[in-house]
């Protein structure tokens, strides 16, 4: 049966951070909120009939961490990416963000140097700033939209900087690079000759829309991924963000068992009941869902790319590779990044992510969040063109 995408479904109401505290963390009211990265659609029906189903088993205790659902991670990468996960490889965590901090603690000192290709989704500087270690920023080049990696100034900051730990972002959050299987072996052999650990978000690896582009790092030849630790998670995927519940996939035993022991110090160490259930059924029968879902995303960037060439030329946004979020450029405008944010919530009255919010690379910036029913993208450009043209 189709999923039903242009639905439009009402969630005010609902403890939302996404709509019910946009007015508090935009400091704006009345705005069209377009911001932080959960989805407006219902996740596969399988899933809800799980939750169901244990919800009215009425006693919510600690769970255990069921085989099924190290099967389900297993069986899912062999299915969508030909690539072998040892259930041995697998660790189980409350989220990728948490993941990021507890690497962080698990591979570094204070005062140690953690490198970052930058703008970067925000909580990478905070899961390296908060636990004292320094950040070091591998600013991506920006030719026409398209993001590409400056490997001189990366190899510079290898060698003068001496990073432990390298944060890679794969696919790339917020400007939508998919990067290619020659991409991550470069970086991982740039990697390996120093000894630095690489770990790669990978929570948007399933939302790449030509199916098969992304390679997970784990997959890489044997001596770049004992060199690694993957975070991954149903929850970008299926919009489960709330169900708190991830994995680390590490295939050398040391590294895994390094992560374990800093996960148990930080107390990281309980998942989500329902976050299980709907984990395995998401992994288990959510594949259907997901390939209609990748089609009406590209769709929804399409969309934005045209109506923005056709009706506000001062702005552009290129349809991402991967990932429901745009960056949209705003730079033709010459605002100052204070009244662009001031254009966008206060006049068009829409709820974007300040483009600074990724690092300073970010101004001129906005990224949106284009998974929504068509309907409400068309809203928010009217909005946008509406506040440009008067």
């Amino acid at each position: 049966m189709p999923h039903h995408f242009d639905i439009r479904i009402g969630r005010q109401g609902t403890n939302s951070l996404k709509w019910d505290y946009y007015q508090r963390v935009l400091g704006a009211d009345d705005v069209l909120p377009m911001w932080v990265a959960d989805m407006d659609f219902a996740c596969p029906p399988a899933v809800t009939e799980a939750l169901v189903r244990r919800a009215q088993h009425p006693v919510y205790g600690y769970p255990g961490r069921p085989d099924a659902l190290y099967e389900a991670v297993a069986d899912w990468y062999a299915r969508r990416y030909g690539v072998t996960v040892d259930t041995g490889w697998l660790g189980t965590l409350p989220g990728v963000v948490p993941g990021l901090h507890i690497a962080v603690e698990a591979f570094t000192e204070p005062g140690d140097s953690v490198l970052i290709q930058t703008p970067v989704y925000h909580p990478f500087y905070h899961a390296v700033e908060s636990l004292g270690r320094r950040l070091v920023p591998n600013p991506l080049r920006e030719e026409n939209g398209r993001y590409t990696i400056d490997w001189d100034g990366l190899r510079q900051i290898l060698d003068e900087s001496r990073p432990k730990l390298f944060l890679l972002c794969s696919p790339h959050n917020p400007v939508g690079r998919v990067w290619t299987r020659e991409e991550l072996v470069r970086l991982g052999e740039m990697c390996s000759e120093r000894d630095i650990v690489v770990v790669a978000d990978e929570i948007h690896a399933d939302l790449v829309y030509e199916k098969g582009r992304h390679v997970p790092y784990f997959s890489l030849p044997d001596h770049l991924a004992s060199h690694s630790l993957t975070l991954v998670s149903a929850s970008k995927t299926f919009n489960l963000a709330g169900l708190s519940t991830a994995f680390v996939i590490a295939p050398a035993p040391q590294l895994l068992r390094a992560f374990r022991q800093a996960a148990r110090r930080m107390g990281h160490t309980v998942l989500n009941l329902f976050g299980i259930e709907a984990a395995i059924a998401a992994y288990r029968h959510g594949e259907p869902w997901l390939d209609e879902l990748l089609a009406y995303l590209k769709g929804n960037a399409e969309y934005i790319r045209d109506f923005l060439a056709e009706r506000i030329p001062e702005v552009s946004m290129a349809v991402p590779e991967a990932t429901y979020l745009g960056w949209m450029d705003f730079r033709r405008l010459g605002l100052s990044q204070h009244e662009l944010n001031a254009l966008v919530r206060k006049k068009a009255k829409l709820g974007l992510h300040d483009g600074t919010v990724f690092g300073k690379e970010g101004a001129g910036f906005q990224r949106i969040n284009f998974a929504c029913p068509r309907v409400v993208l068309e809203e928010a450009m009217s909005r946008l063109e509406r506040a440009l043209h008067e």
